[in-house]
C-alpha cells in the first residue's frame, strides 16, 4: 500500500494575522511536526500551498494548490494529479499534534481494500481530515468542485467511507490531540505549551 501525504499549508490566517505554515513551536516549524507524523506512514509528502516560494525555504517538497480558493478539495485534487500509488493522506498544516499512531490505525483499516477513504470521529464528531483517500476518487472530486460543492463531507457521503469510531480513536490518541488545530492567539499559546512538553517528554 502506497501512500503519498500532502500537508494543506493554505495562505495567512486572518485571526492569527501571518502564516501558520512558518510558525515554530518549541523551536520547530509547525509544518515539520506535521511532516514527521505524515512521514511515518506516507512514501512521499507534499505541501500543498498557494505561496511555494515562501514555503520553500522549509526544505520540503512544495506543489502549488491548482484550485486556491477551494479549500481541502482544491488541495486534495492537485495533489491527486502528482501522486504515486493508491491512497493520499491529506491533513492540514496547523495540526501539530497529529499522532502517527491514529495514522497507522487508519492505514490498518484501509488495507482492507473495502473502503474508499477513511477518517475518524472523535467526541466532538465527524473529523474530516487527517482523511485517507483513494486516488480513483479524482473524477468525483472535479465533479464537487466543479459545481462548487466544497465540504470534505461532500465527498466522504458520496463514496465508500470508514468512520473510525471514537473507542478507537482513542486506543491510539486518548487525549485527541491529533485533532487539535491552531486558529486563534490563545489556541497558539497553548500549542506553545504542549509542544515544550511534548519535548521533554519524548
Amino acid at each position: 500500500m502506497l501512500i503519498t501525504g500532502a500537508v494543506l499549508a493554505g495562505g495567512r490566517s486572518r485571526r492569527l494575522g501571518q502564516d501558520k505554515v512558518l510558525l515554530c513551536l518549541a523551536g520547530k516549524p509547525l509544518a515539520a511536526w506535521v511532516m514527521d507524523a505524515v512521514r511515518s506512514v506516507a512514501a512521499t509528502a507534499w505541501l500543498v500551498t498557494n505561496q511555494p516560494l515562501e514555503h520553500l525555504s522549509l526544505g520540503y517538497p512544495c506543489l502549488s494548490d491548482l484550485w486556491p480558493g477551494r479549500g481541502a478539495l482544491g488541495g486534495l485534487l492537485s495533489i491527486m494529479l502528482v501522486a504515486r500509488g493508491d491512497w493520499i493522506l491529506l491533513t492540514a498544516c496547523d495540526t501539530p499534534f497529529l499522532q502517527p499512531e491514529l495514522l497507522r490505525a487508519m492505514v490498518q483499516t484501509a488495507r482492507s481494500g473495502r473502503w474508499d477513504a477513511v477518517v475518524c470521529q472523535s467526541s466532538r464528531g465527524l473529523e474530516p481530515l487527517p482523511g485517507l483517500f483513494q486516488s480513483r476518487l479524482q473524477p468525483r472530486v472535479q465533479t464537487l468542485i466543479r459545481e462548487g460543492v466544497l465540504p470534505v463531507r461532500a465527498l466522504l457521503a458520496a463514496c465508500r467511507t470508514a468512520i473510525l469510531s471514537p473507542e478507537e480513536v482513542h486506543r491510539s490518541d486518548p487525549l485527541e490531540r491529533s485533532f487539535f488545530n491552531i486558529n486563534t492567539p490563545q489556541e497558539l499559546t497553548e500549542a506553545k505549551a504542549l509542544a515544550r512538553t511534548s519535548l521533554s517528554n519524548g
